[in-house]
């Protein structure tokens, strides 16, 4: 199971790259291929995490810290990626049709990833450069909600049609 899991992280990394690329020409396709990328990974990652958690014999502690590595690389990966798309929504005046999706999972991305860096699991094992990468991102999404609050315009009326 941590093969596959190496090759989803080989997955993600490839398809961050042409979203990237699409995202500069206001295309968010192949971001969403990505995201599903990274979904696939998380969704191994609980499968393996359970595993590991009831496995006897010994041979545990390598295979949970071949996994701590495969997820420790794989955030510091996304992160990235997610700081090049908030960067990009950031340079924008207007921002595009689907914009809000890409603002949302993000901003859930980067919980999940300070989240992360605060697990005592893995404190200290993240390098500089990806402390570095959530303290930016945290400032671009600051950025991004100043200018735009309309992304984060719940729908008010959904509200309080659940509270009748």
């Amino acid at each position: 199971m941590l093969g596959a899991l190496e090759h989803r992280s080989s997955q993600v990394i490839q398809t961050a790259g042409l979203a990237s690329a699409d995202a500069r020409r206001d295309k968010f396709q192949a971001y969403q291929e990505f995201k599903k990328r990274c979904d696939d990974f998380d969704t191994l990652s609980i499968l393996i995490e359970h595993r590991l958690k009831n496995m006897k014999g010994g041979k545990e502690a390598d295979l949970e810290e071949k996994f701590d590595e495969l997820t420790i690389f794989l955030l510091s990966a996304t992160l990235t990626a997610s700081l090049h798309f908030l960067r990009i929504l950031s340079e924008r005046d207007a921002l595009p049709l689907g914009s809000r999706d890409v603002f949302m999972r993000e901003l859930r991305n980067l919980h999940r990833a300070h989240e992360k860096f605060l697990d005592p699991r893995f404190t200290g094992r993240f390098g500089d450069r990806t402390a570095a990468d959530i303290k930016v991102a945290e400032d671009i999404l600051a950025a991004i909600i100043e200018r735009a609050p309309m992304l984060l315009d719940f729908d008010t009326a959904t509200s309080e049609e659940v509270q009748s």
